[in-house]
């Protein structure tokens, strides 16, 4: 019956926002929805973020869910096109909302929902999210926060259907302060979530430059032919080349302005990055 229930709430929200999702085929049995590179409007419905899934004999484990509870939903629709299976792991790369706000969708269906301690400590019931501030009450309908099942702080493995999933903070605070990677030995599939942006410059409002480019030197020693970013589209090995570059020139420019004298306020004027201008935000 909370199946049933589910299914009718869904087609609700389906009715009243329409993602126009069209999952991409990464690899085999890896398909990922790749998100605009703008900011969050209600036009693009929050769906600016990369959410990948990963069937397996046994069901379907979720990376990111995603900005809305309806966003999950159409998600779930296009998971049940190519094979009709539960949605076992739903895991949470961080905790910027645009990342997780889908995963009370999969908790009603009863998905184990794994994040790090980060959102753990600081996502609460009740808290005003930037998506609901600034998207429709149509788009949000049906969103709200629940909390993790599994709280991983440095590593947690899991298999389902002869897959191994490895789920790992690489670092104390790179994007945010509890950054998890997912990695797939099996198929040399790495998710790397916000620690790595392409196609479009990354925001450190809750991060570091120095534990960013630490985060990435551990990421490009990986063993791995499949990196796929939260943001952007570029998903072999040179999906870091971007951002690495980036953030070697802010440390290095910043650094050099310190050395030069000059004063804090006018660093920007002084590290101005031609070089990533025309990238979008």
């Amino acid at each position: 019956m909370r199946f049933v229930a589910l299914a009718l709430f869904a087609t609700t929200i389906l009715s009243a926002y329409d993602y126009h999702l069209k999952p991409t085929k990464v690899s085999e049995d890896i398909y990922c929805l790749f998100g605009a590179t703008e900011e969050i409007t209600k036009a693009n419905g929050g769906n600016m973020v990369n959410t990948c899934f990963v069937e397996t004999k046994d069901g379907f484990v979720v990376i990111d869910s995603g900005p809305t509870f309806g966003y999950a939903s159409q998600v779930y629709d296009e998971m049940q096109k190519i094979s009709k299976k539960p949605v076992k792991y739903v895991i949470n790369t961080h905790n910027h909302d645009d990342h997780w706000l889908g995963n009370s969708f999969y908790k009603d269906m009863g998905s184990l929902i794994i994040g790090p301690k980060s959102y753990d400590e600081n996502i609460h019931s009740g808290d005003t999210t930037r998506m609901e501030r600034i998207l429709s009450k149509d788009q949000y309908a049906g969103t709200k926060i629940v909390k993790l099942d599994k709280v991983v702080e440095k590593e947690y493995k899991f298999e389902l259907g002869d897959v191994e999933f490895v789920v790992k903070q690489l670092v104390p605070k790179a994007h945010t302060d509890g950054d998890l990677i997912v990695y797939i030995p099996s198929k040399k599939s790495l998710f790397v979530g916000d620690l790595v942006f392409n196609d479009r410059l990354t925001s450190l409002r809750d991060g570091s430059v120095i534990g960013s480019i630490e985060a990435i030197k551990q990421i490009d020693a990986i063993d791995a032919d499949i990196i796929i970013t939260g943001h952007g589209h570029i998903t072999d090995r040179n999906a870091t080349t971007m951002q690495k570059r980036y953030l070697h020139s802010v440390k290095d420019g910043i650094l050099k302005a310190i050395d030069d004298g000059v004063e804090i306020d006018k660093i920007g004027s002084v590290v101005k990055l031609d070089e990533f201008k025309n990238l979008d935000l």
